[in-house]
């Protein structure tokens, strides 16, 4: 991310609602990667708490998508949608921060994440 905070946007707010970790496990999780201190509105011992549990959550997360490979639930073709999603979503956060995408292109894209991501779980 380009910035020192993250920029919270209707995508990014729906990635996160549909993901399983919350915005504040985001945060924590940014925070710590960005290599920025806790938060002062945060005691420490809440705060490592959150950041444990939020590792657990990416642990859980990457182990998941191995099984799931393993299992031939998804496919390498799955993996490569979903590398797209990712270099064409940063291009678009990148937009969002310079204004250039209004509310109604980002309703479409989230419209479009949601429909990519249920034919990739009912491909087969």
């Amino acid at each position: 991310m380009a910035s020192n905070e993250i920029q919270y946007n209707d995508i990014i707010k729906h990635i996160i609602t549909n993901s399983l970790f919350t915005e504040r496990q985001i945060y924590i999780l940014y925070n710590k990667f960005s290599g920025r201190s806790p938060p002062d509105r945060i005691s420490k011992g809440a705060y490592y708490r959150q950041l444990k549990q939020s590792e657990q959550k990416v642990v859980g997360v990457l182990y998941s998508l191995i099984i799931l490979r393993y299992l031939n639930m998804i496919d390498t073709g799955t993996f490569h949608t979903i590398e797209v999603i990712l270099d064409n979503t940063s291009q678009l956060i990148e937009s969002i921060k310079r204004d250039i995408v209004s509310q109604n292109d980002s309703r479409n894209v989230i419209s479009l994440v949601d429909e990519i991501i249920q034919k990739l779980i009912h491909q087969k």
